[in-house]
Formats: C-alpha cells, structure tokens, sequence
C-alpha cells in the first residue's frame, strides 16, 4: 500500500497537515508548495484517493487514512 512515490507522499503530508480542506485551497497550496497547475493537483489527488487515503466530497478533501495507518 505505501509503495507510492515521493512527490505523493509529499502532496499526502501536504493533506494529512491540512485536512480537511477545501479542494480550491488544496489548489493554492500545491501551487506554492510545489508549484503546481490545478490540473496536477486533481491528478495526484485522484491517484491517492484510488489508493484509499483521502476521498474529495463536496470540494471538501478528507482523510480516509491517517499518516498513522498509512506507516503501519
């Protein structure tokens, strides 16, 4: 499960640090932190939401698991 790559695991860390948090702001976010197009940060979202970690409802990104779990 936590085979994932590094810049996801840094958008994961980005959203365990923030969560939960609205999608437009995660936007804002990535596009300081990593310098990210919107489209970027809806692609490595969906791929971690595939992986069961977070899930996006309403605009809203939340945790379906935590750092915790995800390290166990």
């Amino acid at each position: 499960m936590n085979d994932i790559g590094e810049m996801e695991l840094k958008f994961a860390k980005l959203i365990w640090a923030h969560a939960p948090v609205g999608s437009g702001e995660l936007v804002t976010l990535c596009e300081r932190e990593f310098g990210w197009k919107k489209s970027t940060t809806y692609t490595m979202l969906r791929r971690l939401e595939k992986r069961g970690l977070f899930e996006n409802i309403d605009s809203v990104v939340r945790v379906k698991m935590t750092r915790e779990e995800f390290d166990a």
